[in-house]
Order: C-alpha cells, then structure tokens, then sequence
C-alpha cells in the first residue's frame, strides 16, 4: 500500500501550478512515498522554484519541511553521479530495484516507466495507490504490507489489545518485522502496546517468562519495550489494532497473528491526523488510558529491565 516514487527536482520544479499538484499526491497517508533521489533532493527542488514569486517560494518552504516529514524517504539508492543526467541516474537504480513509477519533466525515450508532469493523474494505473487492502494472514503477507513503515519510522508501535507472546502464530510475525527493523532501520525504537485484562498475563509474567518467549525474536542489537494499558472507567476504548510510526500509521484489523493465507484481514492507511492522535494517546504521560508500570524493556538476550 506504499510505493516509492522518483521525482525530477526539475519536474517538480517546473511551475507553481506543478509543484502544488505534485507535492498533494503523496504523503504516507497517500500510499505513495518520493524518493530522497539524490540526497540533495530537497535543496536541488527549492533551487528549480527560483523562479517562483517570493510568496510562492515561502510556500515551497513549507510545503518542503512537512514533505521531509510525512512524503520524503531514503531507501538507500545509489544516485550514479556519472549519469549524463537526473532522469538517466534515475533509470539505473530503477534496473536495479524498480520505482513505481519516475516522474521527469521529459521522456525522449518514451520508456514506460516513466510519467511526465501532463501524464499526471491519479487514476493513471502507475499512480493507483491504494490506502486499504484485504491482506492474507500469513507471515509475508502481513509483513509486506507493514514493510514501508518498519522501514522509515523512528518509533514504531505494535498496538494490539490482544497482545500475545504466548502465540507461536503471533510470533512470526513480530519475529519477521523486527528483521526488517534490523536490516533497514536499526536505531528505531519498537514498542508493544496492549490492554489490561484480569485473565491475560501481565507484565510480571512476562517479565519471569522472558525467556521462553522472546528467545530468538529479537535482534542482536536491538530492544524492545512493552507497555500494559488500563482502560479508565467511562473512558476511551482501547480495542483497535494499529501499527503506528511517527510518519503515520496503519489500521490492521485481525491484529498480527500468522491465522493463515485462506484468511484475510482488512489494513488501511491511517491519515496523518488520526495517526497522531493514536501515538499521542499512548505517550506515557497521556491521560487517555492507565498506564500499568513497570514498562519492560526486553533486549536480545532476553535480559529485563524497567523503562521510565
């Protein structure tokens, strides 16, 4: 439901009217990302709008810090500074791991994979970006579909009422998104969020059983933390199943057990708002929910200790 996009600075860059159509088509709550192509991306985009009235270029300005938030990703590409120019650097990395789609100010070569800023539309079949989907319940599927945000995301929230380290079915999965965690985005801070109830296990369980279950889960390197909420009587609910990043977030509604590819279950994009307000309600010191101390943090040895 997330795809990476090359965008031409010369492109984007081309006309006041191009940059706001552009700059509106993605975001992480758009299904569609713009790839850091090159690093300097950002600046070569403000440098192309020179030509802009100086109130459209303060725009830019703004429209460029949220981009760099909530639309703009480094997947780690080459840029091959040899190239003879943007668009051709832009079709080597695309041989060597495919684009959705490259958006350049001009296609000589007509190549397919390429859309120029009057091919634009969202109904293109390159542009299609869906923000929710029936997904199969098995491990790379499940996965797949959470990649993007396991990839780019600082802090990453696994918010599951239900949370169940006692499921071999729900450890797959966790399991799988902590490699990919590892492998990409290694400095992110993983977190499980799950709700209090009087026959679950708590946090003491998990504490003593440790190491019967995270053993081999977690990373070398890496840690993760675990928060046990009460919902406060007459207060908000705490049911959804989310994955949520501080780049926004995805409803997953049968949560993150492995129940098997002949069942699915609905993913949506979250939109950026309501992603926030999500991660807020579950900052420590929020109110919207009791949070039960101690919070655990769990490292790849499965040694314990108590967070703040």
């Amino acid at each position: 439901m997330l795809f990476e996009y090359a965008v031409e600075p010369r492109a984007i860059g081309s006309s006041w009217e191009t940059f706001r159509y552009i700059i509106e088509l993605f975001g992480f709550d758009r299904g569609r990302l713009i790839s850091q192509f090159p690093k300097a991306w950002l600046r070569e985009v403000y440098d192309a709008t020179a030509g802009f009235s100086p109130v459209q270029k303060k725009k830019v300005e703004v429209a460029l810090d949220q981009a760099r938030r909530a639309k703009l990703v480094r997947s780690g590409r080459t840029y091959d500074a040899a190239a003879a120019n943007w668009l051709e650097a832009a079709l080597t990395s695309n041989s060597e791991t495919p684009f959705r789609a490259i958006i350049a100010l001009e296609n000589p070569a007509k190549a397919p994979e390429v859309l120029v800023p009057d091919d634009l539309d969202e109904g293109h079949a390159l542009m299609l970006a869906p923000r929710d989907a029936a997904v199969p319940r098995d491990v790379a599927s499940i996965v797949g579909a959470l990649r993007e945000f396991l990839r780019f995301g600082s802090r990453i929230l696994f918010v599951d009422a239900f949370y169940d380290p006692y499921n071999a079915r729900y450890r797959s999965v966790i399991r799988e998104c902590l490699k990919v965690v590892k492998e990409f985005n290694p400095a992110a801070v993983c977190e499980f969020h799950y709700r209090y109830h009087a026959n679950k296990p708590a946090q003491a369980d998990l504490e003593r059983e440790a190491k019967q279950l995270f053993a081999g889960d977690i990373p070398e390197g890496m840690s993760i933390r675990i928060f046990c909420w009460k919902q406060r009587n007459g207060g908000e609910d705490f049911h959804a199943r989310y994955l949520l990043t501080d780049r926004g977030g995805m409803q997953v509604d049968g949560g993150f057990s492995a129940e098997g590819a002949e069942q699915t279950t609905n993913m949506n994009l979250l939109s950026l708002e309501l992603a926030q307000l999500r991660l807020n309600a579950l900052s420590v010191d929020a109110t919207d929910y009791e949070l039960m101390v101690p919070v655990l943090k769990i490292t790849a040895d499965c040694s314990v200790e108590h967070a703040e």
